[in-house]
């Protein structure tokens, strides 16, 4: 073989171009074509753009190996918009376990899109649970979306912005008592800030106490009235 630097340079490149290199299993020198190599790091999960994660759908199957994901009682060939209810295994198509990132969807906008047809997708607003070793649940509402859902394809799941605003929540009327802790249950998923106002339109300042990121205690140092704010 001639020195590399001997080679003329290729200026238009194109998806039947080879690369060539050695195979893994050791059987010697082989041609890999772009377009082959860009489909496996589609479908790899071994380049991370924008948070996305990939797996491939299984259909007519109740429980996902790792690299999969189903519906809920099996099934496929449906529609985006019939689908209420996914199952993710933990484990992505790199075999990385990423149980905790796919928890961070709660609550959020999430969009799937099938990797070698980016017009079969959909945005779905999710709420994620994991009561199953090694499983998380996305159940779906969705939103918007084109197509249907293809057997051994794979998609990439990722956060999508449209449409997704800050979440807050506003109490009725609490009437405050001096020295009481109130429990506020705001289900936010996050540490809010929190502004309390009176009847009057006032603010009112309180010790916030943050229990976890659904719920905080209030208390203050006299009786009134108020609404508490968080976003």
């Amino acid at each position: 073989m001639a020195r590399l630097n001997s080679y003329s340079l290729d200026t238009t490149v194109s998806k039947d171009d080879k690369l060539i290199g050695t195979d893994a299993s050791g059987s010697g020198t082989k041609n890999f074509n772009l377009e082959s190599v860009a489909n496996f790091l589609n479908t790899s999960s071994l380049i991370n753009v924008n948070g996305q994660v990939i797996y491939k759908f299984k259909a007519n199957k109740n429980t996902p190996d790792a690299g999969e994901f189903v519906i809920h009682g099996g099934g496929g060939g449906v529609n985006f918009n019939s689908i209420t209810r996914l199952i993710f295994n933990h484990r992505n198509s790199n075999n990385d376990n990423i149980a905790n990132y796919l928890s961070y969807f709660n609550g959020l906008f999430v969009m799937l899109t099938q990797t070698d047809n980016q017009n079969n997708f959909a945005q779905y607003s999710a709420t994620v649970s994991s009561n199953q070793s090694e499983l998380t649940d996305f159940f779906l509402t969705f939103r918007e979306g084109n197509g249907t859902i293809e057997n051994d394809k794979f998609y990439a799941l990722s956060f999508s912005p449209k449409g997704q605003t800050d979440k807050d929540f506003v109490s009725n009327n609490i009437n405050f008592q001096a020295g009481q802790a109130v429990t506020i249950n705001h289900n936010l998923n996050k540490f809010p800030s929190v502004t309390v106002v009176d009847t009057a339109g006032s603010e009112v300042i309180g010790a916030v106490d943050h229990l976890n990121t659904n719920s905080l205690t209030i208390t203050f140092n006299s009786d009134f009235t108020a609404k508490v704010h968080a976003n």
